[in-house]
């Protein structure tokens, strides 16, 4: 039960209102087999034996009341009755079924939607912690495996019970000690077979998600590294470690298909020991065989339309026991931070229609910033006080780990921190940080392009019909990137750059990601080790790039080569999370010996 109530928490309100409404027509559904299972007696008994049309009191009524002479033509007609009842059943069974099927795959977009909403509006700080590939297998796989191991089977063990349910009441209305065997045996028999391997269900479904995990793993990393893997030759090492997960998955798959399956040939034995038993027992007792047909005919409809029933509830019993983990993972990921996420999704829904930017005319301002990553008590930043002014270049600089793409990341946003930043004297919070990010473009070491046109990766997160064409070929013009695209790709703008940009080089990449961060024509730009990557000759003309927007855009750099920031107006040194010296290239150069070493090294 608690699996069950898990999963009714991940269905939003107006979806269970939808569950609610299917409920009562399920309802509908199984009184409408009751119908069909009690129609079969009388239509039985009359066939057996046509003189109780006279001795049953109804039967007599209806027979004069329809004026027919021949009994053999009333049976007829009853026959014809019982058909449009059992078939009147089963065309109302196809349409509830219809529409059961059809909630239930909604599900899958609705779940996806929800935690893909969920994973994009949490804190950049929770990404720090999380396996990107993880949280793709969630939204791709494992609501899948949700849907088909838990909302569907659950869908058909809630139609299929009722239906169940129905039924025996009716068998315990009509013949009460018949049913009570009936369900001491059979049910007795699936709850014995349920309990001793419900807890083989639950292992094996922790096993399942857990191969399923690292089938995912084996597979990014293989393809993410494909050029390390074939440089190193490596091809083996990955098939093994996917197999090996694969491997496991499948049996385990399997295990639970068996589990699950097995007792119905059990049930299905013992069910037709039933009605053999049944028939023997009313002829042993002296029963008319006009009595025993109606009574076997009644028990053995009412098994061909339980027995699947049953068969269903233990096997999707069984499935959603296993499904356990999964409906445990979802469950918490969607309900992680859910206020804050629901928060965040509303500023940006706000920020979408207004796209106003917090003014920047003067000067940013961060006052004694201090900042320890939660799973690292050892503070990353200390007592930082430093004023960046509107249209100047700063660079931030210091060996790895000192703190310096923390450091930004703090400006852009994306991590909070102890102490203040203000914008022009506005102080930057939780209420207008959306409206401070609209003024960052972002370069990073590694740039991501998706398999798309030069378009699409410059312009990248607009919608097709949104994009600025003007804008993008502007954007490429600065940073040096237009005539390249005009006389050497084959497409011009319309030209797919690979999975990556695997098709461009270093310095091509690099300047689609200095023209997707102007694109939207931002006042400051971030540069993170942006040149970090390249080779001398193409670190020197993105840079010139860079040097054209000095003195017109607010420039922002984290460098390792300090060739890079010789033009930079202020260069902070940062070392174990403290700004130990500052200043331009001359100063620090003529009163740092930390900064003249790193010249020599670099």
């Amino acid at each position: 039960m608690g699996n069950i109530r898990k999963l009714l928490n991940l269905f939003s309100q107006k979806e269970r209102k939808q569950l609610v409404i299917m409920t009562f027509l399920i309802l509908i559904m199984a009184m409408l087999e009751v119908v069909g299972v009690g129609a079969i007696g009388p239509f039985m008994t009359v066939a057996a034996d046509p003189s109780v049309i006279q001795s049953n009191d109804l039967l007599s009524r209806v027979y004069t009341a329809l004026g027919i002479e021949d009994v053999r033509y009333f049976i007829a007609a009853m026959g014809i009755v019982f058909f449009v009842i059992i078939f009147s059943t089963n065309a109302f069974t196809t349409v509830v079924m219809f529409f059961l099927h059809r909630w239930t795959n909604m599900r899958s977009y609705t779940l996806g939607r929800r935690l893909m909403s969920q994973y994009l509006y949490q804190p950049y700080s929770y990404f720090l912690d999380h396996n990107t590939s993880e949280l793709s297998k969630n939204i791709l796989a494992e609501v899948q495996q949700v849907l088909s191991q838990a909302i569907r089977p659950g869908m058909e063990l809630l139609a299929r019970g009722m239906v169940a349910a129905a039924i025996l009441v009716f068998l315990f209305v009509s013949a009460p000690l018949v049913a009570l065997v009936v369900v001491v045996v059979l049910g007795g028999t699936y709850f014995l077979v349920f309990g001793l391997v419900r807890s083989k269900l639950t292992r094996i479904g922790k096993l399942i998600r857990l191969y399923n995990k690292e089938r995912f793993k084996y597979s990014g990393e293989a393809f993410g590294a494909i050029k390390d893997v074939k440089i190193l030759g490596k091809e083996l090492m990955f098939e093994e470690q996917f197999a090996w997960s694969s491997k496991r998955f499948a049996r385990q798959q399997a295990n639970r298909q068996i589990i699950t399956t097995l007792p119905r040939y059990i049930i299905e034995a013992i069910a037709l020991g039933l009605v053999i038993l049944l028939v023997v027992a009313l002829t042993v007792s002296g029963g008319k065989m006009s009595e025993i047909i109606p009574l076997v005919s009644i028990y053995a409809y009412a098994g061909f339309r339980l027995m699947p029933a049953l068969r269903i509830l233990f096997k999707n019993a069984g499935t959603i026991r296993t499904s356990g983990p999964i409906i445990q993972a979802l469950y918490d990921d969607i309900h992680n931070n859910a206020d804050e996420v629901e928060d965040s999704r509303i500023a940006a829904e706000r920020l979408r229609e207004s796209a106003e930017r917090l003014p920047f005319n003067k000067e940013i301002s961060l006052t004694d910033i201090n900042f320890s990553y939660p799973s690292s008590p050892a503070p990353v930043l200390r007592d930082i006080n430093i004023s960046i002014k509107k249209n100047s270049t700063i660079a931030f600089i210091g060996s790895t780990g000192c703190g310096k793409t923390t450091l930004v990341d703090i400006i852009l946003g994306l991590l909070k921190a102890q102490g203040n930043i203000a914008v022009d004297g506005v102080a930057v919070s939780e209420k207008n940080i959306r409206n401070w990010q609209l003024n960052f473009g972002y370069v990073p070491q590694q740039i991501f392009l998706a398999d798309d046109t030069v378009t699409r990766n410059i312009a990248f997160g607009v919608k097709s019909e949104d994009i600025d064409f003007e804008a993008v070929k502007q954007a490429a013009k600065i940073a040096h990137l237009d005539n390249f695209i005009v006389n050497d790709m084959p497409d011009r703008y319309d030209t797919l750059v690979g999975e990556r940009g695997v098709r461009l080089s270093g310095g091509q990449r690099q300047r689609i990601g200095i023209a997707r961060a102007l694109y939207h024509d931002p006042s400051v730009l971030v540069l993170d080790e942006a040149t970090s990557a390249l080779d001398n000759t193409t670190e020197a003309a993105v840079m010139d790039a860079i040097n054209e927007l000095m003195g017109e855009k607010t420039i922002i750099m984290i460098a390792h080569r300090l060739t890079t920031v010789e033009n930079a107006d202020v260069i902070y040194m940062l070392n174990k999370g403290s700004i130990t010296a500052s200043g331009s290239f001359e100063k620090l150069m003529k009163n740092s010996d930390e900064f003249r070493n790193m010249a020599k090294v670099k």
